[in-house]
């Protein structure tokens, strides 16, 4: 990878001070904040990212020096990270879980769930549930919102925010997901674990969780609701709902099209 004073100094020179003052508003991480815009985060990291990718194990300890300077240059970093994990999934995963003892933003935090650990269990074969287990009951709301986010992993749904920059340019596809069908079971596992937080930071991401779920695996998703330990809250009932419905939706509108084609066949949600 590129020093990490080279990148740190690419991203100061894109500091929007008035850009700054808003999004200090919104997340106000120990490391700092430059007040970089995120097209400019992702101009960043993908030029840093054809210049030099990340050699793992050997620049760990160059990627956290970077991960550690500011917001701005911790995305990066795990851009950087993400790009580098069909190569080297076991080294991604040692950075992530070293990160994730240290991250203190929410956005950071999703990234790390999404984009390193999640798939980095899946790519090394490691195993998912009691790894991702530990974070969803641990007893630091943030380590409980990375848990959630790496069930994201699990599910088809594109990766989001400037941290998948480098890997979208990697691999060539402007909507990219780890894997091509729902993984109702794990999720199933999962998933109920944060059902009563009372934390809103992670109960706004594991209302999200249903609702993405519902929209793959609605049946399921109706079943694990129904069934929840105490009954589920009913701000969670109400966004599974939502992606319940929509799933339907998917489901009769996909019977409808192979019907008029003259074909059946079973619905395969979320495919891409």
């Amino acid at each position: 990878m590129q020093n990490p004073a080279v990148i740190s100094a690419a991203l100061q020179q894109r500091t929007d001070s008035s850009y700054a003052r808003k999004r200090g508003k919104q997340i106000q991480p120990l490391r700092g904040l430059r007040g970089v815009p995120a097209r400019d985060v992702v101009e960043v990291l993908v030029e840093s990212w054809r210049a030099s990718p990340l050699d793992l194990p050997d620049e760990a300890g160059p990627a956290h020096m970077l991960f550690t300077t500011a917001y701005e240059d911790g995305i990066v970093a795990i851009g950087l990270a993400a790009a580098a994990l069909p190569d080297v999934p076991y080294e991604v995963l040692d950075l992530a879980d070293r990160w994730i003892e240290i991250v203190d933003d929410v956005e950071t935090a999703d990234a790390l769930g999404w984009l390193l650990f999640g798939p980095a269990l899946l790519a090394s074969n490691e195993p998912f549930v009691p790894a991702v287990k530990e974070l969803i009951t641990h007893e630091h709301p943030m380590r409980r919102r990375v848990g959630i986010l790496a069930c994201f992993s699990l599910m088809p749904t594109p990766i989001e925010g400037a941290a998948a920059a480098a890997l979208r340019e990697r691999l060539d596809q402007r909507r990219l997901a780890f894997v091509e069908e729902v993984m109702d079971d794990p999720l199933a596992e999962l998933l109920p674990l944060a059902i009563h937080d009372r934390v809103p930071m992670v109960r706004k991401c594991i209302s999200r969780a249903f609702r993405t779920w519902g929209t793959f695996s609605p049946d399921r998703v109706e079943e694990v609701i129904a069934g929840a330990r105490g009954g589920a809250p009913r701000y969670l009932r109400d966004e599974a709902t939502k992606g319940i419905k929509k799933g339907r939706r998917s489901l009769k509108q996909s019977v409808s099209s192979e019907e008029s084609a003259g074909t059946t066949g079973p619905f395969r949600g979320g495919e891409i």
